[in-house]
């Protein structure tokens, strides 16, 4: 055996001894637990576990929105151009349209 070894083992044992009755306080392990530095393992497990809180109001706002936006057709909103033709008395109307791409 490594004298390393040996004396890390006896060394565990010594301590496991000393605080075998000793307890710690909900309070103190808090303290020691926030006051450690965390790895990055630990920010990035931090980061995803967070609560995410969505307002109701505003997130039905949003999905209506989105609804309407994918069921109103595209052409819908665009402009017409309207020419108005007179030969004697009568009118012809002229309507330019984009033709819309599907």
């Amino acid at each position: 055996m490594d004298k390393k070894d040996l004396l890390s083992k006896e060394l565990k044992t010594v301590m496991e001894e000393d605080t075998e009755g000793l307890e710690l306080s909900q309070n103190i392990i808090d303290n020691i637990l926030n006051s450690r530095e965390l790895t990055w393992r630990d920010k990035i497990n931090n980061f995803l576990n967070h609560e995410i809180e969505i307002p109701l109001a505003p997130a039905v706002i949003g999905f209506a929105a989105l609804l309407a936006i994918t069921i109103i057709p595209k052409d819908i909103f665009k402009v017409e151009k309207i020419k108005v033709i007179q030969i004697g008395s009568n009118q012809i109307l002229v309507r330019e349209k984009e033709v819309s791409r599907k």
